[in-house]
């Protein structure tokens, strides 16, 4: 029916989460309102896939879809954005977005366990706080991606992006 194609449109196959275009039409909201935004993105995955072929890398996705799920709230979106990138979109005060940042930073500090054995791999996070309409949504996604690369580069895990007001 339509509405399932709709909705498939909408879910990445893999993890079952949000997919990019559901992530993108949620940021349209959270660019009016107070909350925040965080990219993800696994340190260590290219090795797993490349080391034991996608199905393990599959395998992992799923499993940190599963930990993330697990540290939040049903309020929160968490969508898979491609590859080993995930987003995060927040409602609330600044304070709650870093929480949930740190939360979910903790979820990747023991292995997963696989069908090759465990494997440990961690997560840049990059993050950026609205406040009140904000500029377009493409500016917050790049800011957050800025910061994002920033936490990966310099191995700090988790850097938030300066305050977006009007």
């Amino acid at each position: 029916s339509i509405g399932d194609d709709r909705e498939h449109a909408r879910t990445d196959e893999l993890t079952g989460l949000p997919n990019r275009r559901r992530f993108i039409s949620e940021l349209e909201l959270l660019r009016r309102k107070n909350g925040t935004l965080l990219l993800l993105d696994l340190d260590g995955f290219k090795a797993v896939n490349d080391n034991f072929g996608h199905e393990i890398g599959d395998q992992l996705l799923k499993q940190i879809t599963t930990r993330f799920n697990r540290v939040l709230a049903d309020d929160i979106l968490l969508a898979r954005l491609g590859g080993d990138e995930f987003g995060v979109i927040i409602y609330g005060e600044r304070n709650i977005g870093n929480d949930v940042a740190l939360a979910l930073r903790a979820t990747c500090t023991y292995p997963f366990t696989l069908s090759v054995g465990d494997v440990k791999v961690g997560v840049s996070i990059g993050s950026v706080t609205t406040e009140g309409p904000t500029t377009t949504k493409e500016a917050l996604l790049k800011r957050a991606d800025s910061a994002m690369y920033e936490a990966k580069r310099s191995g700090a895990g988790y850097i938030q992006a300066p305050t977006t007001s009007v």
